[in-house]
């Protein structure tokens, strides 16, 4: 599965940021894929990478046959990550899509660019001296700030090494060195981006068991990682069998203050167990209705069975916040319990919309 995986050049796979011929889906090589791409997929779908300064962003050219104006941007070189130019080389490119990635004269940015040929709803624009197009709608574009630019410019540089290393083991150790380099470092988006690889990675060793300490350490229990990738990472190290996770939720449970707490327990609630268990059920008992709304929701699972009387109890607080979200926890559990509990409170509880909402609940159960 490695050999074939890592066997060629990168390729674009429509939905996974990963490379080698074993892994597209669905769209053919060569085909420009739009949407949320990572950074590595970008990368593996480029034949040109160029860090460059916008030199004109609202330039535009005419195709003459029909008349249409299309935007296009002008940038200077500063350096070629990747296919050919030098610094010091001006050129313009096409956007394609409506939302094309907008910039502003003097920014420095990340562009990743195919020939223009492989896009034929724009090819007409060849005839008006155009090669390039971007692969980078609205959410991919890459402005590098002072802050960003040497750790993105790395990443790259990383990205784009490892296609010309050799031989399958060292090419996939080669990978699994800058995603677990991304995932512990700090930066949203690009912990984001490498999380997205990992998790459509499903079963290659993008991560082993040799870097998990440092995953925990440096990724999931560090409160310089955004609370969304440390989330994500545990429940796919878990997923992965690499963890047993109960440790981990339990301190994310414990130690997050909101509003990263509710990514938590939404997380939280799809690792059932005992201990994770008690800990949601003493959320659910918190004087924050945030937070005891979030953790009914939570709860809301066939494998918290064990929470139905807490979630009982929780109708009879005040706030409608949180005896809306428990009657939603009560229906997701579904058991003979669960919806016992909901009868009663359809038939006798004192607050009227409590008592629609249980039977509407009720009613969508029986369907």
């Amino acid at each position: 599965m490695i050999a074939a995986a890592v066997a060629g050049l990168w390729r674009i796979a429509a939905g996974a940021a990963l490379f080698g011929v074993c892994l597209l889906a669905g769209e053919a090589d060569g085909h420009i894929v739009y949407g949320r791409p990572t950074l590595l997929r970008l990368v593996g779908g480029a034949e040109r990478i160029l860090h460059a300064r916008v030199v004109d962003a609202d330039a535009s050219v005419t195709i003459e046959a029909t008349g249409e104006s299309r935007p296009v941007v002008q940038v200077e070189v500063r350096e070629v990550l990747k296919g050919e130019g030098a610094p010091g080389d001006v050129l313009r490119f096409a956007s394609h899509g409506h939302g094309v990635a907008r910039y502003d004269d003097g920014e420095e940015a990340l562009v990743f660019l195919v020939p223009l040929a492989r896009s034929p709803e724009l090819s007409a624009l060849q005839a008006a001296g155009l090669r390039w197009v971007s692969l980078q709608e609205h959410d991919a574009r890459y402005v590098l700030t002072p802050e960003t630019r040497s750790r993105v410019l790395e990443a790259v540089r990383r990205y784009v090494a490892v296609e010309s290393v050799p031989g399958t083991s060292d090419r996939m150790k080669a990978l699994r060195g800058v995603t677990v380099d991304l995932l512990t470092s700090g930066d949203p988006r690009l912990a984001a981006s490498a999380l997205q690889d990992l998790v459509a990675a499903q079963s290659l060793p993008l991560v082993t068991a040799e870097e998990v300490p440092r995953l925990l350490a440096e990724g999931v229990a560090s409160s310089k990682t955004a609370i969304g990738v440390r989330v994500g990472l545990l429940a796919e190290l878990q997923r992965r069998g690499l963890v047993e996770g109960t440790p981990q939720w339990l301190d994310l449970l414990a130690t997050t203050p909101k509003p990263g707490l509710l990514q938590v327990m939404r997380a939280a609630g799809n690792h059932p167990g005992p201990e994770v268990d008690a800990r949601l059920v003493g959320l659910l008992a918190a004087e924050d209705e945030e937070v005891a709304a979030a953790a009914a929701l939570a709860l809301g699972n066939p494998a918290h069975a064990a929470a139905v009387p807490a979630l009982a109890a929780a109708l009879e607080r005040p706030e409608s916040r949180v005896r809306m979200a428990a009657i939603r926890g009560l229906g997701r559990i579904a058991t003979p319990a669960a919806r016992k509990t909901l009868a009663t409170a359809a038939e006798g509880h004192d607050d009227a919309a409590t008592r629609r909402r249980a039977a509407a609940e009720l009613s969508t159960l029986d369907r």
